[in-house]
């Protein structure tokens, strides 16, 4: 990574190894190794760790986490996880209570107790937050 040169002023001159200082701080690839390689194993594990906490009702959601290591030039390191569907959202952060309209039709149509239902609106009861990207977070970078 770097050299040390010492001279007989007892002074200490610190030469630093560009490859190496970009292959310990800068590889996102390296697995297991250096501050680059920690970040990608955190990320996996968090969004390993997600994966397991979200909702699951078509499985959508669960499928669509996915981690992103990102080398960024001198600049560092950055990794995001997470779900670019559009109600990956509301998931995580709950909704309050709302009426929902049609948008293209008249009416609404769905199936409520084994038979459909028509309606103008619908009022939703609104969501509880699942949390899902934050508490692995909380509990790998602890």
């Amino acid at each position: 990574m770097g050299r040390m040169e010492f001279y007989s002023t007892k002074k200490v001159k610190f030469v630093k190894n560009q490859p190496a200082y970009n292959d310990y701080f800068n590889n996102p690839r390296k697995v297991g190794t250096g501050v680059s390689g920690w970040l990608f194993n955190t990320s996996r594990n968090i969004a390993t760790m997600a994966r397991s906490e979200v909702g699951v009702k078509t499985g959508a959601l669960k499928f669509s986490i996915t981690t992103h290591p990102l080398h960024r030039g001198r600049t560092g390191l950055k990794a995001t996880v997470g779900s670019r569907l559009p109600y990956a959202y509301y998931h995580h952060e709950g909704t309050r209570p709302h009426i929902i309209r049609p948008n293209n039709h008249k009416y609404l149509r769905f199936r409520a107790g084994g038979r459909i239902v028509y309606a103008k609106q619908v009022r939703h009861p609104g969501t509880r937050p699942n949390h899902y990207l934050t508490n692995p977070m909380r509990k790998i970078i602890r």
